[in-house]
């Protein structure tokens, strides 16, 4: 394979990896000190089908509140801009990449796996009583984002990345390391500075699965590491060598004992049905309507 950037990945394939026009301009917004919460809600209502699936989500038990929010405007009131732009970007995503080809993976699966993430990496979040508990939501389920441009990209050389975790022992990241030159790590990192996202969603994203590399945002990244690992541990793992125990540093750095694991389980397992309904089957069933 041609010597090749995590860059060249995001570049050739703008045309799948480009977030809709209304996710760019509600960032701008919600950075913009002149920008306010009316503003906002009003851009958002603008796009019924946003409106509906937002909703869908803050009236699921992610949340859990005891009356109906049945207004963008209450939501915001009640979320906050920020923790709502969160959740415009994380139903933008599965939306974009859901129609991805099964050629490679099951789509399914990885988003099912992606979504598990997110939910794990929030109520681990709220439990150690982190602010912004929907940007961790986030940061769980783009955290392989970056196998899906490579997927996409380059199936042949991601088919046999797979086919090789089944038959070596180094790890898949080794394995695209050697093959790719890089590792879906770089690249969903890559995309996440092309989407102009903060770099408490990148360095996590950068260091999932080598939480001891993190520099500026460890309890971020350590947060994001243990979910993954719940994820491989409630559903099969995408690749062969993804089942995996929670990296040691990164429970120290959350002043976790590994018993807790199974605890975080039942706590995630409560919420995951209405979860993957209201962030992947509702999206999937959409478009196919």
């Amino acid at each position: 394979m041609a010597t090749l950037k995590p860059r060249d990945l995001i570049t050739a394939n703008l045309h799948l990896v480009s977030l809709p026009d209304v996710v760019l301009r509600i960032n701008e917004m919600v950075e913009d000190p002149n920008s306010n919460a009316a503003e906002i809600g009003s851009l958002i209502a603008e796009d019924p089908a946003l409106t509906a699936r937002l909703l869908r989500v803050v009236n699921s038990s992610l949340f859990g509140f005891p009356s109906q929010i049945d207004t963008i405007s209450m939501a915001i009131t009640i979320l906050g801009t920020r923790q709502l732009r969160d959740l415009v970007m994380a139903t933008a995503v599965v939306d974009q990449f859901h129609d991805l080809t099964n050629e490679v993976v099951d789509m399914e699966t990885f988003w099912c796996h992606s979504v598990t993430t997110a939910v794990a990496a929030r109520t681990l979040s709220a439990y150690l009583k982190v602010r912004n508990t929907e940007r961790f939501f986030v940061t769980g389920l783009l955290h392989d984002i970056g196998k899906l441009v490579m997927y996409v990209s380059h199936p042949d050389a991601s088919k046999q990345v797979i086919e090789l975790t089944g038959e070596k022992t180094l790890d898949t990241s080794q394995l695209e390391q050697s093959v790719f030159g890089f590792s879906h790590a770089d690249v969903g990192a890559e995309l996440l500075r092309a989407w102009k996202l903060p770099d408490s969603l990148i360095e996590p994203t950068m260091y999932h699965h080598r939480p001891i590399r993190a520099t500026h945002y460890k309890n971020e990244t350590a947060i994001v590491h243990v979910a993954d690992v719940i994820a491989n541990n409630l559903h099969a793992p995408i690749s062969a060598d993804d089942d995996n125990p929670a990296d040691k540093v990164a429970l120290l750095t959350l002043g976790l004992g590994q018993d807790f694991i199974g605890k975080l389980h039942e706590m995630v397992y409560e919420q995951l049905d209405d979860s993957l309904q209201v962030i992947f089957y509702d999206s999937k069933n959409s478009k196919a309507a």
